[in-house]
């Protein structure tokens, strides 16, 4: 059969990813489609068309990135001379070789969660507003206010995770801990005030600054829980890949005519207007002369 009168072809470097990967130079026709196109590679490759059971091998071409579906030609990609092409054949039988999805650590949840931290955390509460307490007795000091009492309130709001199960975005996490610590400043002023009987004046510049810092610090904590240690949920990251997918969805690339995704959007060095693929403007710009746009003719002054 004669191939039609608006034929063509292009030489292209094919790599076989093969069990013995090698690589050949080849000309090929861009008009045939590509199930036809890959047991002609083959052949030119000297693969086996068929298995020993005499059932077909199959074969892909990968090009531009991705798969080359049966019913496409290279003709839409618009090939450059000395492209570079992949060809994938199928496996041999029982050679163990397949292609797998990428595997992901399991999401057990929060590991925190359980009462046997809640009540260890509770406990070293317990422990801290004492030993804050007795230093408040000693050294009744801003800085021997503020800095455990930074600690007490980071300590109150992970014992509130632990409480509601570790769920950042939850608001009655930063509540309780607010509770918490309130609660667990006011034991740590009970040894310097009736056991030592410092100043109250002494004693409320020492807390006073304390206890609002350490509101802050509860929230600040709460904020690193929430934006930076709790998991993404996948509603949101399809949505958002939904989202991107709209966004580039009218971007066609002026050199293959297909889609560009936005990562791999590539605008015109010459700001003619037109958008590519990133590997099919880096192609067509190896053989750009003379500080010309290949596609629009636009050439720099």
């Amino acid at each position: 059969m004669m191939p039609p009168g608006d034929a063509q072809t292009v030489q292209v470097r094919v790599q076989v990813i093969d069990m013995e990967p090698f690589a050949l130079d080849l000309v090929l026709p861009t008009y045939l489609p590509a199930r036809d196109l890959t047991q002609r590679v083959a052949r030119d490759a000297g693969l086996g068309a068929y298995w020993e059971d005499g059932t077909r091998r199959l074969f892909w071409l990968r090009a531009r990135g991705r798969v080359v579906t049966d019913d496409e030609k290279l003709e839409i990609f618009q090939p450059v001379p000395g492209e570079l092409l992949h060809l994938l054949p199928q496996p041999p039988i029982g050679s163990a070789l397949a292609e797998r999805p990428p595997e992901y650590p399991e999401m057990h949840g929060y590991a925190g969660a359980g009462w046997v931290n809640v009540i260890s955390t509770l406990f070293g509460l317990l422990i801290w507003s004492v030993l804050w307490g007795l230093l408040l007795m000693v050294n009744p000091t801003p800085l021997a206010g503020i800095l455990p009492g930074l600690g007490l309130a980071t300590i109150s709001t992970s014992f509130s995770r632990h409480v509601w199960g570790g769920a950042g975005n939850q608001f009655r996490i930063p509540g309780t801990a607010v509770v918490v610590f309130g609660m667990f400043t006011m034991i740590a002023v009970i040894p310097p005030a009736i056991i030592a009987w410092v100043d109250p004046k002494t004693l409320a510049i020492a807390v006073v600054p304390a206890f609002f810092l350490g509101l802050g610090a509860v929230l600040t904590t709460w904020l690193a829980w929430f934006g930076a240690v709790e998991p993404i949920k996948r509603e949101t990251v399809q949505i958002a890949k939904m989202q991107t997918q709209d966004a580039s969805a009218a971007l066609v690339c002026a050199i293959c005519n297909q889609v560009i995704d936005i990562e791999v959007k590539q605008d015109c060095m010459f700001k003619c207007g037109r958008v590519f693929h990133s590997g099919c403007y880096r192609s067509r710009q190896g053989a750009a002369a003379g500080g010309q746009c290949q596609i629009c003719g636009f050439k720099a002054a």
